[in-house]
């Protein structure tokens, strides 16, 4: 029973970045079926944490939105996932470490030299 809750939360954190990076990017559910191939349907179920995706549609939905797996899947930028060799960071909880990650990006995005300084 715990491992069936451990992995409906799971679902529910993905799908979560699956919307917020969905959102953020400006691009509807049914723009993204139609840059993946896959159904509104299928997205809709990820997106609320209701079904699983395959890895292939995974791969699909991160190429398409241009965010990487290890956010998608554990929250994390590729980034993060550097400095979870250091001591501190690898101590952080999944929570924890997906907050710093969004810091992080924000902090990065500011600096983007397509945004007006």
């Amino acid at each position: 029973m715990e491992n069936h809750k451990m992995k409906n939360e799971l679902l529910i954190q993905i799908g979560r970045r699956l919307s917020e990076s969905r959102t953020e990017k400006g691009v509807t559910q049914e723009q993204l079926a139609n840059m993946t191939g896959l159904s509104i349907k299928m997205i809709s179920a990820a997106e609320n944490g209701h079904k699983a995706m395959r890895p292939e549609n995974i791969v699909k939905i991160c190429d398409s939105l241009s965010i990487s797996t290890d956010y998608l899947l554990r929250g994390e930028t590729p980034l993060l996932t550097v400095m979870a060799g250091q001591k501190k960071v690898s101590t952080l909880t999944s929570r924890q470490r997906e907050a710093l990650s969004k810091i992080i990006e924000d902090f990065l995005s500011a600096f983007d030299e397509n945004s007006p300084i």
